[in-house]
């Protein structure tokens, strides 16, 4: 396997999908999906055998050459069987940031378009934000496959912008849409069974339970009925955040309501505070809930006393709305919605 000089890691993994830098032995398969997918790619004519042999043995063997290549390509793998293949092209070494490019076999798209895309994202997002300490990453698509902006969204990345008519393809003028992401250093998952411990001791946290509007300290037994139950709630989004070191640095729950609402409440564990994740994990997680719930408004009630989560939520771009009694306590009510995320 050749390797990056720019990569300490050069095989990156999340589920069952893996990429590592292109192999020669794929580029026979790159020519069919690129010569299949010609109707989205910046690509004006289909590549021949000799045209994508010159292409391997100068422009891609010479990415291997040097400690600052324009673009970091990579064989893309389900189950270690060839599936695709995508990088980081356009680089900018001193702004660092990076255009990415992806494609998969095309007799796989109908199937399982949405599920390579988002798993691809997230192994590139390695690559470029905890390998390469990139500060943006973004997408740079004609306005021809709109399946693809919901995984973007989904993935946190936000429409950038939106150029009219600003490339002329098969007779016609077509918008071409940015999508990007910036770094913020922190990510989240989805809650597991096995966090019901870590759950369990954010939620007693002395800090914790005096912004809460309930302070009593929870049983544990009553704990992991709770946790178990919220687990199986569709209508409960709950998720951990984690910091580039992978250390679970908090959590955020947003519960729907009867109505088209919905509650949010965060926490964070007590050697991360101070830090600035407080903003960054709640303007992810509304983010990543409106996208799917683009009907519902989302509400924070914060505690007059609490001017730190206050601050937090403005700078995640939640409104204030209103001063309230919310159980029976003087509180702020802060709003988010899609239109506003």
């Amino acid at each position: 396997m050749r390797e990056y000089k720019c990569l300490h890691t050069n095989i990156f993994k999340e589920n069952t999908f893996h990429i590592e830098p292109i192999r020669d032995e794929d580029k026979y398969a790159i020519l069919n999906i690129r010569n299949e997918q010609l109707y989205h790619l910046r690509q004006s004519e289909p590549l021949t055998a000799e045209k994508q042999e010159q292409y391997f043995a100068t422009v891609v063997s010479a990415l291997f050459e040097t400690e600052r290549p324009g673009q970091l390509l990579f064989s893309f793998f389900q189950d270690n069987q060839f599936v695709g293949y995508g990088g980081l092209v356009h680089i900018n070494w001193v702004d660092k940031h990076a255009e990415i490019s992806f494609i998969m076999k095309t007799e796989l798209e109908k199937e399982h378009f949405a599920g390579f895309w988002s798993n691809y994202l997230k192994l590139i997002e390695k690559v470029a934000f905890e390998e390469l300490k990139f500060h943006k990453i973004f997408t740079y698509a004609f306005d021809l496959r709109p399946h693809l902006y919901p995984v973007l969204l989904e993935s946190g990345f936000r429409e950038e912008a939106r150029l009219p008519e600003h490339c002329f393809f098969d007779g016609k003028y077509l918008d071409v849409l940015i999508h990007s992401k910036i770094n913020t250093n922190v990510w989240f998952r989805k809650a597991l069974d096995t966090d019901v411990a870590l759950y369990y001791t954010w939620a007693n946290d002395p800090t914790v339970r005096s912004n809460s509007y309930s302070s009593e300290t929870i049983p544990y037994e009553n704990h992991v009925k709770w946790f178990a139950s919220k687990l199986k709630d569709e209508n409960c989004f709950m998720v951990v955040f984690q910091n580039h070191d992978n250390v679970n640095i908090g959590q955020v729950r947003i519960q729907k309501t009867a109505t088209a609402s919905a509650i949010i409440g965060i926490s964070t564990d007590e050697k991360h505070r101070g830090k600035g994740y407080a903003a960054k994990m709640i303007a992810q997680a509304s983010a990543a809930f409106l996208v799917k719930n683009p009907e519902i408004c989302i509400s924070a009630y914060i505690k007059l006393d609490n001017p730190a989560s206050a601050k937090a939520f403005e700078k995640a771009g939640y409104q204030l709305k209103e001063t309230v009694d919310y159980e029976n306590v003087a509180s702020f009510h802060y709003i988010k919605s899609y239109e506003n995320r």
